[in-house]
């Protein structure tokens, strides 16, 4: 069984609204998007930043196993911009499939 380790994110107000409007676990898509990484069928995010500015920031926090946080630690990328990005993913996923019904 693996034990959870938990890590602090500020959320945009619009990023954290979508994630709760649409039931997602977002705990999950991390897990998810890292064992991705770690299979080395996704690249960590080389951006250090995510745009922000303009928005309220909410916090929250995600869920992930040791193996995720030991990943996470020994590669230089910003755990928030994998989060940012992953609801970026979502969000214009969740668009497309609207537009195509």
């Amino acid at each position: 069984m693996y034990k959870m380790a938990t890590r602090q994110v500020r959320l945009r107000e619009d990023h954290h609204q979508f994630v709760k409007d649409e039931a997602y676990a977002l705990s999950g898509l991390v897990q998810n998007a890292i064992d991705e990484m770690i299979e080395g069928d996704r690249e960590p995010p080389s951006d250090a930043n995510r745009p922000t500015e303009g928005h309220k920031l909410t916090r929250t926090s995600v869920s992930i196993t040791d193996e995720h946080d030991d990943f996470i630690a020994s590669h230089d990328f910003t755990f928030s911009v994998l989060v940012h990005q992953l609801i970026e993913e979502r969000i214009e996923l969740e668009r497309k499939l609207r537009e195509d019904r």
